[in-house]
């Protein structure tokens, strides 16, 4: 499917994070012409774990990755639910690959970014140190495309461009200014701060702990841990918190001591002493980072330029659904990016009027802006509900409810809205679409 057009590739992918080498090995997968543009020098490790729901995992499977997220990655059974020292309940997590067709795992970030990596084509489709500063549409009514500069001077063109760069979207700038706007990335620091990290294996945790994840609600601050592949935990620390720097949201130079410091003393059930420094003290990697959410939502597609991911519709990491509502973006604008240029095609050969790309983007607008609105605010209000701070008073009583009471049947309704939700490619067979 290679356009007859003199581009460097049909679509230039801005940002090499988890949404673009997805769209990356879509078309990789479907034959569409595309280049991977990041900024980064390096692929190197980044963030702790990651954790990837039924509603994403059925296009991984599509496109081969399921296997290896699996040999690598660690299913969720159940979940732990204390407040301070005393255990409310255990939540069975089993049954979301019963009733959805794929269960919740947990796997190390940065392996799955290279399996997403390595999926897309790796270095000869992935250009690094690649500092885009300009994205311009192109050419006259018979030949239209887009040119992206980089900092160095190179340029690249392509029929389409994709902004998956992420919370601080140079894409977005680049179109609001573009638009004569004061400011199109409208995001706001919630006043929370999140502390992760990702540990070796925890030497006293055996069979039985496997699978196992722990929600710690403590009265200054929450604490989140996730069960990884051997008994590795990967944690998230949330607390109330100033804004570190304005301009970016990763803290600079957080150590295990910046963990501990916060949640050393706290009480884990699988800490040996029964104090969480046993588990932060296990840490390979550890992050702490200002958390920000989306405040307005602007189209996801202007001209010839999509968005996608957090450069899209960012959100807090409350139930684990960034990455998640990143890989379906990605499926989404895939099919309707195959679609347009195989309808193009047709046109061509019949001699019929040709489609606009213009409005093939306007369909991933209609699929992913109302979903990617109530993923945000799903989200946002699922944060007060764990943190206890609902109007009224009311957030300590919804909680131990919700976490102490509400029973599986409760969960399973909750979450049909969002595990039920799985995008396909659709011009990859193998898999049939999923339906409860």
């Amino acid at each position: 499917m290679a356009s007859e057009k003199p581009f460097d590739a049909q679509v230039l992918i801005i940002g090499g994070g988890l949404g673009g080498l997805t769209l990356a090995a879509i078309c990789k997968k479907t034959g569409i012409s595309y280049k991977v543009l990041e900024r980064s020098k390096q692929v190197s490790p980044a963030g702790a774990g990651i954790s990837l729901a039924p509603n994403a995992l059925r296009v991984l499977d599509q496109l081969g990755l399921y296997s290896d997220i699996l040999e690598e990655g660690q299913p969720l059974r159940k979940i732990q639910v204390h407040r301070n020292t005393t255990k409310w309940s255990e939540i069975d997590f089993q049954w979301t690959e019963q009733v959805f067709g794929y269960p919740v795992i947990s796997i190390e970030r940065h392996h799955f970014h290279h399996l997403l990596y390595n999926a897309a084509g790796g270095s000869e489709a992935v250009l690094l140190g690649a500092d885009v500063t300009d994205i311009n549409e192109t050419g006259d009514e018979k030949q239209q495309g887009v040119r992206v500069k980089l900092a160095d001077g190179r340029e690249f063109t392509g029929e389409v461009a994709v902004g998956a760069d992420g919370i601080r979207s140079v894409t977005r700038r680049i179109l609001a200014r573009q638009a004569g706007l004061d400011s199109i990335n409208s995001i706001r620091f919630t006043g929370r701060v999140h502390m992760s990290g990702y540990t070796a294996p925890i030497e006293n945790l055996g069979p039985a702990e496997l699978g196992v994840g722990n929600w710690l609600l403590y009265d200054n601050s929450i604490l989140t841990t996730w069960p990884c592949k051997d008994n590795r935990q990967w944690f998230i620390g949330v607390k109330a918190a100033e804004l570190k720097q304005a301009d970016r949201s990763v803290w600079k130079g957080a150590t295990r001591d910046t963990i501990n410091d916060v949640y050393g003393d706290h009480f884990h059930p699988f800490a040996k002493s029964g104090h969480f420094r046993d588990i932060v003290n296990h840490s390979e990697r550890v992050v702490a980072s200002d958390v920000f959410e989306e405040t307005d939502f602007p189209s996801m597609a202007y001209g010839r330029v999509a968005l996608l991911g957090d450069a899209a519709h960012s959100m807090t990491s409350f139930f684990g659904q960034g990455a998640c509502q990143a890989i379906e973006d990605a499926t989404e604008l895939g099919n309707v990016l195959h679609s347009y240029f195989i309808n193009r095609q047709t046109a061509k050969d019949i001699g019929a009027q040709s489609p606009r790309l213009e409005d093939a983007l306007g369909q991933y607008c209609t699929k992913r802006e109302g979903r990617a609105k109530d993923l945000v605010a799903f989200s946002s209000n699922y944060a007060k509900v764990h943190m206890a701070r609902l109007p009224y008073g009311l957030g300590p009583l919804v909680r131990k409810f919700v976490y102490a009471y509400m029973p599986i049947w409760g969960w399973r309704w909750a979450l049909e809205w969002l595990y039920g939700y799985q995008p396909m490619v659709n011009a990859v067979s193998g898999l049939m679409a999923f339906t409860s």
